[in-house]
């Protein structure tokens, strides 16, 4: 039996033996006597089960409503920047950000909206600029392996937007801003208005359901870090999410409804080839026009023992024409796509059990395809000809409350994959509640879990082919699953209304990671590539300290991340993992002049950026300033300066991971009624 068993059937064996009985509508009130918004704040994506954040045996973070904001997040990367210990990544090779939990890169940390699945735009990762934040209600982030609640790619932890629900008959929002990188503006003009956005919510309510619009349109004019050459950093371009929500309510114990969602970017870099002797440098152009549209049908019952119904139904198309276009030239030299068809539905079912149990089962059915065409006469590529793969899951979990103080929450969740078979994924959580201080919340976590992924059709089938630009990644269908195993322990401090403090410690280990690696035999002197491996086993750990504090006007919050990272196979540190990170914030809030002003600030050590540590990317700082100010009733104006300093990589030298965008200013208004 390895130390993963070992473990899971110890802390399953005390549930059995520490069993005994209590209400847990009790337990509820007794851990509720917080009256603090924040601490009360419901989250659902540890169990999959509501509870208030200070009784989730799963730490859950949360970025809410005004925290979006009062920061000015206009997509989900903005949104993500503040949490600690995430790690916001530029996503290679295409543009868009991505998102690395606990060390774990993105293709391991799994992105849903409302609890489904996102089709990712490249690899297994999920664009979050792609995400616009206008119908966000708030984020849940959680973080070490959840593949028993939540399948493959969930190794890392999840992301789960929680989109808004209308609470009265008429509501609605309109934002509008723009802003300028100043000399980095790709136009030249440090006066124009290079980034713009228009965002509204509308939302309708009545006896028998509701309605509930969005639209959130993003344009940039694109910048560059260093003027003086014609490539650009930042894209040009626009991306818009258009989504709708119609809901019928019945009564208050039933909901059926339709969600459409709509998502179109049309995009294009600048870019400079290597020098071709007798020619020099070719200037070209990569555009991306890429379009995501899903329609999920649901249904909720609330039933009477208190439990409760879910199920839905989910189709998705992703469709992605990328080109490379010599400028010099009339026609375009390279041009491919690519298409995904995702299809899902899941059935949920929450059921009380006595008064000290809550019991929760799933099923799910999966089926994605993907075919890839390359030419603007879209000839089907001969390596990826209508690639499918199917799968059965089911998760079982039971939320068992034991005495007045502890709480145990094991579950396990089985899949069937049509190309690599069945898989088992334990997991268990428990909380102990020990009261040992007076007036104030004191949690103790722990948790172990084991992750599981299939590598994904991309990895499998893929070809990214950027042959113009000297490289080429290509797939390999001889990959084999991953798998990893999560432990995690905390404690916790809240007290209403003025402070919270948290610190936990992590360690996850992976076997058989995928990763891409240059192949030298499939190499040339002009076009270096690469391919997806299962290259070796991998450790990650660390402790993350995290606290708030309310004084008066002022709220003040900090996050320390500690992070080692290691090869297991070579013994040194895994690219792109910083060994520190600092994350401060501070606020002050006058409601009597309706005024807010936010300060962010973010620090990193270095790191090394490539496999054999021999090349390391500088420490680096930004501070983010905002400025909120009322001007009447659902009127505000907003502005802030974005990267103060004006922190950013050195577009020359490849290894440097620092920002990729310079100083911003902006200036925006936005009503609410």
């Amino acid at each position: 039996m390895d130390r993963f068993a070992l473990i899971t059937t110890v802390m399953w064996t005390l549930t059995l033996v520490w069993f005994n009985p209590v209400a847990a509508d009790e337990i509820s009130k007794e851990r509720s006597s917080s009256d603090s918004v924040e601490l009360r704040e419901v989250v659902i994506t540890g169990t999959r089960t509501e509870k208030p954040v200070l009784e989730a045996p799963v730490r859950t973070e949360v970025v809410n409503r005004k925290e979006i904001e009062k920061t000015h997040a206009r997509d989900l990367k903005e949104a993500l920047e503040d949490v600690p210990g995430l790690l916001i990544k530029p996503i290679h090779g295409k543009t868009g950000f991505q998102a690395w939990l606990q060390g774990l890169d993105s293709d391991r940390v799994l992105v849903v909206i409302d609890g489904e699945p996102i089709s990712p735009s490249t690899g297994s990762s999920v664009d979050l600029s792609q995400i616009g934040t206008m119908d966000i209600e708030r984020i849940e982030i959680v973080k070490g392996a959840t593949s028993a609640l939540y399948g493959s790619n969930a190794m890392g932890g999840v992301i789960n937007v929680i989109t808004r629900k209308p609470t009265k008959p008429l509501s609605y929002q309109l934002s509008l801003d723009a802003g300028s990188y100043g000399d980095k503006n790709l136009s030249g003009d440090a006066n124009d208005l290079s980034s713009r956005r228009l965002a509204a919510n509308l939302a309708l309510k009545r006896p028998g359901g509701y309605l509930q619009f969005n639209a959130d349109l993003r344009d940039k004019d694109g910048y560059t870090l260093d003027p003086n050459t014609f490539r650009s950093e930042g894209e040009e371009g626009s991306k818009t999410n258009l989504n709708l929500r119609l809901a019928w309510t019945p009564d208050d114990q039933i909901e059926i409804y339709i969600a459409p969602r709509y998502y179109r970017e049309k995009i294009s870099n600048n870019m400079l080839s290597d020098f071709i002797p007798g020619v020099g440098k070719l200037k070209k152009k990569k555009n991306e026009d890429a379009s995501r549209f899903g329609t999920t049908l649901g249904v909720e019952r609330k039933l009477d023992n208190g439990g409760r119904l879910r199920g839905w139904l989910l189709r998705e198309n992703w469709r992605d024409v990328t080109q490379q276009d010599v400028i010099a030239t009339a026609e375009i030299e390279q041009q491919r796509t690519a298409e995904i068809d995702t299809y899902h539905a899941e059935l949920q079912w929450d059921r009380p059990v006595g008064k000290n149990q809550v019991f929760t089962s799933g099923l799910l059915l999966g089926e994605e395809t993907m075919d890839q065409y390359q030419g603007a006469g879209q000839i089907r590529a001969p390596e990826v000809d209508g690639e499918e793969k199917h799968n059965i899951e089911a998760y079982l979990q039971d939320d068992i409350f034991i005495g007045e103080q502890w709480e145990i929450v094991p579950g396990i969740r089985v899949q069937d994959d049509s190309d690599f078979g069945f898989y088992a994924a334990p997991k268990i959580n428990v909380m102990f509640t020990p009261g040992w201080l007076t007036n104030t919340v004191t949690n103790i976590r722990m948790g172990v879990g084991r992750g599981y992924r299939v590598p994904s059709l991309k990895e499998r089938f893929f070809i990214f082919d950027h042959s113009q630009l000297g490289y080429k990644v290509l797939g390999n269908n001889e990959l084999v699953p991953e798998s990893s195993d999560s432990y995690q322990l905390g404690i916790e401090f809240a007290r209403s209304g003025d402070f919270r403090a948290d610190i936990t410690l992590f360690h996850n280990r992976i076997k058989n990671l995928i990763d891409t690696r240059e192949n030298p035999d499939k190499s040339t002197s002009l076009v270096k590539v690469s391919d997806y491996q299962n290259f070796t086993r991998a450790m990650t750990q660390g402790v993350e300290f995290n606290g708030n504090l309310h004084l008066g006007r002022f709220d003040m919050k900090g996050s320390y991340t500690l992070l080692d990272s290691e090869d297991r196979i070579t013994g040194k540190t895994l690219k792109e993992r910083p060994r520190h990170q600092v994350k401060l914030g501070a606020d002050y809030e006058n409601k009597a002049l309706g005024t807010t002003l936010t300060l962010r600030g973010v620090y990193q050590s270095k790191e090394f950026s490539n496999v054999d540590n021999s090349e390391e990317s500088p420490t680096w700082i930004t501070w983010d300033l905002k400025l909120t100010q009322a001007v009447g009733k659902g009127f505000k104006l907003f502005g802030g300066v974005d990267n103060l300093t004006d922190e950013h990589s050195d577009p020359d030298n490849y290894y440097d991971n620092r920002p990729k965008a310079g100083r911003f200013v902006y200036l925006g208004v936005r009503f609410d009624g």
